[in-house]
């Protein structure tokens, strides 16, 4: 049996004095290049994916808010955290890669969570992602959170997307425990992001197609997560590696 990859994802804004447009030029062109010249670091990555906003795009179907502050979702597959850690201690990620970060991402800004992902639908890899990020209520651990999350959660997912006609891959990244998260129990970052393909950013709007489906996740999102706290991102994917 094979063991499950570690998911980075890093949720970061653009430098200041930079426009949306320049930054995602400079992560396509530049950066991305950068990262797969660097042999030694690319090698340790099993599948690296730039997730950035798509304009005019909202959640049409639960209205939460954008992370309109963010300019890209990073996803970085490794064989562990150990590994991802190792790996950004080589020397040349150190001198080359490192040092390029600066001159595109607000870095005292971005958020690195480790994450692990359940399946919820095996469907197709699409262009377009929907992600929202959640935070557990008060008084719940992030465990609990999550097992409470994944055992109900992602059957109602899976079943408003069946109603919907959505046929994409749909899976929850569980943030992994506290004593392994980068900054811990910090609650700047969230507990779950959950993740959804989809053939258009217009396709979200179908979530509500099942009424009874889409109710379920709703109640759902009332009992168990911090009020006001979610947020919504929904964007076109861009593959670097392989």
């Amino acid at each position: 049996m094979n063991t499950p990859l570690m998911k980075m994802m890093i949720l970061a804004p653009r430098r200041p004095g930079m426009s949306h447009a320049e930054f995602r030029r400079y992560v396509i062109d530049v950066h991305g290049p950068l990262v797969r010249s660097v042999t030694e670091v690319a090698a340790d990555i099993r599948h690296y994916h730039y997730n950035f906003p798509v304009a005019g795009a909202a959640d049409t179907a639960f209205g939460h808010p954008l992370a309109s502050q963010l300019d890209i979702v990073t996803q970085g597959w490794f064989d562990s955290v150990a590994a991802q850690r190792a790996n950004m201690q080589h020397p040349r990620y150190m001198q080359v890669l490192r040092r390029d970060e600066g001159r595109f991402a607000d870095e005292a800004n971005a958020l690195m969570h480790y994450t692990q992902e359940h399946p919820v639908t095996d469907g197709d890899v699409q262009p377009y992602k929907a992600f929202w990020f959640r935070r557990r209520r008060p008084g719940l651990t992030r465990a609990a959170f999550q097992q409470a999350w994944r055992a109900h959660y992602a059957p109602a997912l899976a079943a408003a997307a069946r109603a919907g006609g959505l046929a994409g891959r749909s899976v929850l990244n569980e943030v992994l425990a506290e004593e392994e998260h980068p900054h811990g129990a910090d609650a700047r970052y969230y507990d779950v992001i959950d993740e959804l393909c989809l053939p258009s950013p217009a396709a979200l709007s179908r979530l509500r197609t099942g009424a009874g489906e889409f109710a379920a996740l709703q109640a759902l999102e009332a009992e168990w997560l911090e009020p006001g706290r979610s947020r919504a991102f929904v964007a076109e994917t861009v593959e670097n590696i392989p």
